[in-house]
């Protein structure tokens, strides 16, 4: 008996492999469509007030569909661009905490927090903590951030860091040519809520940052004049207003590094 052995036809794939190729070709263009689409939403300014829709929806936390959210008479987008809150009438944005949690909202706007929420990463903690003990409000690593201080003598600017984050940019008065502030690197060294300068007794505010041939230079607060970011005023130390200097002071442990140049 003679046994006939048929041999099976090699399946093909190719239905498959076109099949596959026609999914892979359908979304690349969906996701193409779609970022397309998602760049147009994203610019898109409902109410015309110089905020996009998405910006008043996920970072200032305004009505997209209402110029002035606040009504004080400007628009959203033009007290964005001057500092003030968009959501409080005539009060700067770092005046204003929107959510309670120790962090002015241009701080949580900077840091990338949320303003509405008092603990943007859920870890339990209050933004406001995080930030003053050196810790990111983003993130529930446990990982410390440096903060630095830089003051400018020749342009009259303190500049406050949060790692590679510019917190803040103030002006400032430092000490007058018989009289300067000294260059270097410094730290600061103690903080004192209230001192006594010569004439100018209950100052407050001050950040004591170096002590060179026996004299101790400070940040503080300074209410006898009001030069800065203008002239050279001081007998060495750098002066803030007290409306800048209350936050910077809170805000700076001792040990954070401060460059004067």
């Amino acid at each position: 008996m003679n046994l006939v052995i048929q041999e099976k036809a090699p399946a093909s794939y190719l239905p498959y492999l076109i099949f596959i190729i026609s999914l892979l070709i359908t979304a690349s263009i969906a996701a193409f469509v779609w970022a397309e689409n998602y760049s147009n939403l994203i610019d898109i300014d409902t109410d015309a007030d110089g905020l996009t829709d998405y910006e008043e929806t996920n970072i200032y936390f305004t009505d997209w569909n209402n110029p002035d959210t606040d009504n004080d008479g400007y628009n959203d987008g033009l007290e964005v661009k001057n500092g003030y809150s968009p959501k409080q009438p005539k009060l700067k944005m770092d005046k204003v905490d929107s959510d309670n949690d120790g962090l002015n909202d241009e701080w949580e706007i900077r840091l990338g927090s949320n303003l509405t929420v008092k603990d943007t990463d859920n870890d339990g903690y209050l933004d406001g903590v995080e930030v003053m003990n050196n810790f990111s409000p983003t993130s529930s690593k446990a990982d410390k951030i440096k903060k630095r201080i830089e003051v400018s003598t020749k342009n009259l600017r303190l500049s406050f860091y949060f790692g590679d984050i510019l917190l803040d940019n103030y002006p400032v008065s430092t000490g007058k040519p018989l009289t300067p502030t000294p260059l270097g690197n410094f730290s600061i060294i103690a903080k004192y809520p209230i001192k006594n300068y010569n004439i100018y007794p209950n100052t407050k505010w001050n950040l004591h940052f170096a002590t060179v041939n026996g004299l101790r230079y400070y940040i503080h607060g300074a209410y006898w004049h009001n030069n800065f970011g203008i002239a050279t005023v001081s007998g060495g130390c750098v002066n803030l207003r007290y409306e800048d200097v209350e936050n910077l002071y809170n805000f700076t442990p001792i040990g954070t590094q401060v460059i004067v140049q």
